[in-house]
């Protein structure tokens, strides 16, 4: 007959990912992994732990959702920490609510496909509306703030020269996190200057009426804006390395 020992919490057997998420915490807090910043792949720590890579993906997946780290597709992962130049790099990966891996997800499921449908749909009020938008953004004193004020509202009248109603709503809901997306990168160098480009051949190809031509230029303005955001997160870890070096 089994002994009632009052005080004793019974032992419970570890989840492999459990153990692991705890030995990675640990290595973080004492800097042994993301000193610099950046966190080993989930590939590399795998190998380095002798466990699968399902159970490193749980893993990791629990130390981002304690905050310890963040990752983002085609970044990388970071450990958070409190210097300045962490929180600027970890701001640039937010878009308030949601990441900007999650809104860059969205973006290339909605955008591509609703540029092509305002191509084939769109009437000539839409037009004349979406070159007024892009005449005022190109005025060579327009301000940050103006800048994505205007931004979001070319993007919300292509969602609405798809005449599909569902899609309207969709968008609505996408563009109040891109707005703020938009006021943390904007003032990277040349960034303005570039978005109006693409802005500018989305809309020749649905004054074209180019329903595919519409939907790869769309593509390439998300493709370049995120390949833009990777660059420049490259450099404010490089600069907050170089920092820590100098120490």
């Amino acid at each position: 007959m089994a002994t009632e020992n009052k005080g004793v919490i019974p032992v419970k057997q570890l989840k492999l990912s459990d153990a692991v998420a705890a030995q990675l915490e640990s290595l973080i807090r004492s800097g042994h992994f993301g000193a610099e910043g950046k966190f080993p792949s989930e590939r590399d720590l795998a190998e380095q732990f002798g466990v699968g890579r399902s159970s490193m993906r749980e893993a990791i997946s629990k130390l981002e959702t304690l905050g310890i780290i963040v990752r983002s597709h085609g970044v990388g992962t970071f450990v958070l920490d409190s210097s300045e130049q962490s929180q600027i790099s970890m701001s640039l990966l937010s878009a308030g609510e949601v990441t900007a891996l999650e809104l860059f997800n969205v973006r290339y499921a909605v955008e591509p496909d609703g540029a092509a449908m305002a191509a084939n749909r769109r009437t000539a009020k839409d037009i004349q509306e979406l070159k007024a938008i892009l005449k005022e953004a190109a005025a060579p004193d327009i301000s940050a703030k103006d800048f994505v004020k205007l931004d979001s509202e070319f993007h919300s009248l292509i969602a609405e020269a798809t005449r599909n109603r569902l899609f309207i709503q969709i968008y609505k809901q996408v563009a109040p996190h891109h707005v703020i997306y938009s006021e943390k990168v904007i003032l990277i160098q040349n960034r303005m200057a570039l978005a109006h480009q693409g802005h500018l051949r989305i809309l020749e190809a649905i004054i074209a009426q180019d329903e595919k031509l519409a939907k790869k230029e769309a593509y390439a303005h998300l493709k370049w804006a995120e390949k833009d955001l990777v660059k420049e997160i490259n450099k404010l870890e490089e600069k907050k390395s170089k920092n820590k070096k100098s120490k």
